[in-house]
């Protein structure tokens, strides 16, 4: 062979080697979804049966699965469980044969079984009430403790309840009840130390200790398709307004209004820049005004009342010229399940004509704790409130007071406002959340008698009057204050493009698409 011609071989080899190489990262580079998180904490930070905030959901849907799902019209799907079906008053959930972790380990029935008696265990979930349906009056120590309505047979498990209850399958789409394969805790207290091992579509590669989390895909898992992020970057971006300028400037993929990027800025952000695709929800985020204890025990109904209208006033000052929002007065949607009827409305109406509001002895008499809890700045509701209602120390506050413990009475605040989930369809796990977090009334005691009677009602109309009267008296006496409902927003960069529900304010990854 002519020296010539080994040249001319050896070019036409490195040109091709080189290509190859060229695609190769350039495919990596578009398979790569970099995600503005609010937050700077390590994975192990994240507890599936302690879920406080949206982005600690988000995080942990994208790791871990749960037996069934909700689509994008709120319709039950099949998830970790290919099949569920009731034999009598036993719920059958058949596994997959073939979902595996990362590294090939099969996640089986026994693990389905791990997850919901560890769960029972450590009894801090949020989203439903498991333990009034299984297993009653029995206090699960260890996860080897027998609970006789948690069984499996081969790769099904059986959930035995005293009867069909219609609130056990959508319950169980909480991503509370995360399937979490044994192998990825510690035996002794349960914690998840190995989020290698997931049952998710995505699990942790990569973890600073900082925020900065690198999410790969699992290929063994049911959502797994070239079409979506194969590696995931979490980008923590913790300042006001700074999710608008990473993905302007080309630090993120995609910023959502879990961050701290507000639809009031995003709507008219993404009309000026095509360059994006926007995702906009149904209105349904809602902002709003909560008495704590505190404030049910030490401020009069009347002074309740004076409290919420300057409250109201200060945020139609606020959101009256902001796109995307609207004032609301309800805490459910009106279309949706626990909406007031018509006489409801005008009672509840008559209570927040603003003639009277100044009248003195209406007004706090007493400086009144004031807590915001919001992910960016808080200067705007600060100025409008003080402005409306200056007896307010206002301060920011980090966590809803129902998941605090204070050490006294008097170190918990009057009340605080915080944006929270409403939704158009009976979502179980909403309403119980909402209740634990002490958004619809009624002391600790009070609210787990609520939602085992709820849970009790076959019938969905006599179900919704439960639901209609509680919303109805937490309005009126009143223990909440609607202020304005948003949409869910996001913004991918093209070619990503956005494919979530209408009527759920999740952030699913692999509903992040290349177009």
């Amino acid at each position: 062979m002519s020296s010539i011609r080994l040249i001319g071989i050896l070019i036409v080899v490195g040109l091709i080697g080189g290509a190859y190489f060229y695609m190769k990262n350039s495919t990596d580079k578009d398979e790569v979804l970099r995600v503005s998180f609010p937050v700077a904490q390590s994975a192990t930070a994240y507890e599936p049966t302690k879920i406080h905030f949206a982005y600690e959901y988000i995080f942990l849907e994208n790791v871990f699965s749960p037996l069934v799902e909700f689509d994008r019209a709120g319709d039950l799907q099949s998830g970790v469980a290919e099949r569920a079906d009731w034999v009598g008053n036993e719920l059958h959930l058949k596994i997959r044969d073939n979902l595996k972790t990362e590294n090939g380990t099969p996640i089986t029935a026994a693990d389905v079984v791990f997850s919901l008696k560890r769960l029972l265990v450590l009894t801090g979930n949020t989203h439903g009430n498991f333990k009034d349906l299984v297993c009653p009056g029995i206090q699960l120590k260890t996860v080897e403790d027998d609970c006789p309505d948690i069984q499996s047979e081969g790769n099904t498990v059986i959930i035995k309840a005293s009867e069909k209850k219609p609130f056990l399958l959508p319950m169980l789409a909480a991503i509370d009840f995360a399937i979490i394969p044994r192998s990825s805790c510690d035996p002794t207290t349960l914690k998840i130390v190995n989020f290698k091992e997931t049952s998710g579509p995505y699990y942790v590669a990569k973890d600073d200790g900082d925020g900065r989390i690198e999410l790969k895909l699992n290929p063994h898992h049911y959502h797994a398709s070239k079409d979506i992020p194969q590696i995931v970057q979490l980008v923590p971006e913790l300042t006001a307004g700074a999710s608008l300028d990473a993905i302007l400037n080309n630090k993120v993929d995609l910023i959502t209004t879990v961050d701290s990027a507000r639809a009031e800025d995003v709507l008219p952000f993404a009309r000026l820049h095509p360059e994006f695709n926007l995702f906009k929800s149904m209105n349904i985020q809602e902002m709003l005004l909560v008495f704590t204890e505190r404030g049910l025990k030490n401020l009069s109904k009347d002074r309740r009342l004076y409290i919420g209208r300057m409250v109201r006033e200060a945020f139609r000052d606020i959101y009256k010229p902001a796109s995307g929002y609207e004032e609301v007065s309800e805490f459910f949607p009106n279309l949706g399940g626990g909406g007031l009827d018509a006489t409801q409305k005008k009672k509840l109406a008559a209570l927040f004509v603003p003639a009277d509001a100044n009248r003195a002895n209406k007004r706090p008499d007493t400086k009144i704790k004031l807590g915001l809890i919001r992910r960016g700045d808080t200067a705007i509701w600060q100025s409008a409130i003080q402005k409306y209602l200056p007896e307010a120390n206002v301060y920011n506050e980090t966590h809803v007071p129902d998941f605090r413990t204070y050490p006294s009475l008097d170190d918990m605040p009057h009340a605080f406002i915080a944006s929270t989930d409403t939704s158009f369809m009976e979502d179980i796990n909403l309403i119980s959340y909402s209740l634990n977090a002490g958004l619809l009334g009624l002391t600790k005691p009070e609210r787990a008698k609520w939602i085992a009677h709820y849970m009790s009602i076959n019938d969905r109309d006599a179900r919704m009057r439960e639901l209609q009267k509680l919303h109805f008296d937490a309005l009126t006496e009143p223990v909440i204050v609607p202020l304005v409902a948003s949409p869910y927003t996001a913004l991918a960069r093209k070619p990503w493009r956005i494919d979530l529900s209408q009527f759920y304010a999740n952030n699913q990854l692999w509903l992040i698409k290349r177009n």
